[in-house]
């Protein structure tokens, strides 16, 4: 753990140090290369994306797909969710340097994820949502009516008291917030991720990827984190959040070595 915290320090550093042509050179890396990861395994977390392979999902976001020769109604909607993701992510790298309010930057980024798939993108639900978890218990997430309330407490928590904390548990407890709340009808994990990454990079960490194959581990340490909370009162009450910490420090810092092995072979 002080070997992950140390290099992270120095990832940082050495962020914060680039000089202007490196740094294009890095966010141009993660657009292009880590985008087609992030995306890819982001929708299929959710369920899309079931019929694009990751080669088409490179395809997609580097404009090499023939996308006006498909006729399937169900590609063509997770070749828009593709799209969509990778503009949100793109959206990201236009604010960094920006004081930009956290519930302005959370419905632009559902905007542009929901943009032509899902209804009223960008804007708060207005009918109750719910999930079963994998222990069969059904979860009920905050009500329509208090989504504006809870939201704001939100923001009031990301500039007050969230900000003692390390920039790694703000990330989380914003993405811990967006998924107890679950403010939208639909893209809320999405969106969930998009704002934890949106943290990290604003402060010069990479960001993360959560891969497929991490799906089942990452509802686990979100289950663990939420045993005790009320969704319906107080979702903005997060639990323990150390093994998940320690999870997306940990992928953090496989984001830059995945950068610096890309351009040794470049």
């Amino acid at each position: 753990m002080l070997n992950r915290i140390f290099d992270l320090a120095k990832i940082q550093q050495a962020i914060t140090n680039f000089s202007e042509p490196v740094k294009k050179q890095y966010y141009d890396y993660l657009l292009h290369e880590f985008g087609v990861f992030y995306t890819f395994h982001s929708n299929r977390i959710e369920g899309t994306n079931n019929m694009l392979t990751l080669n088409d999902t490179k395809n997609i976001i580097n404009h090499h797909y023939d996308i006006t020769s498909v006729v399937d109604k169900i590609k063509k909607k997770e070749i828009n969710e593709t799209l969509n993701h990778q503009n949100a992510f793109q959206y990201i790298f236009t604010i960094l340097d920006k004081k930009t309010d956290i519930i302005t930057i959370i419905k632009t980024l559902h905007q542009i994820v929901g943009d032509n798939v899902i209804e009223n993108a960008g804007q708060y639900k207005t009918i109750e949502n719910y999930l079963i978890n994998s222990n069969g218990e059904e979860i009920n997430f905050t009500l329509p009516s208090l989504v504006s309330t809870r939201m704001e407490e939100l923001k009031q928590k990301y500039e007050n008291e969230w900000q003692s904390l390390t920039v790694f548990e703000r990330a989380i407890r914003l993405h811990m917030a967006i998924v107890n709340i679950h403010p939208f009808r639909d893209g809320n994990g999405r969106v969930a991720r998009l704002i934890m990454n949106y943290e990290l990079m604003k402060h010069n960490y990479p960001p993360v990827n959560i891969n497929e194959s991490q799906k089942l581990s990452y509802y686990s340490m979100i289950r663990e984190i939420n045993i005790n909370t009320n969704y319906q009162n107080t979702p903005l009450e997060i639990g323990d959040i150390k093994t998940f910490n320690e999870t997306i420090q940990q992928l953090s810092v496989i984001t830059f070595k995945d950068m610096q092995k890309y351009y040794k072979k470049h």
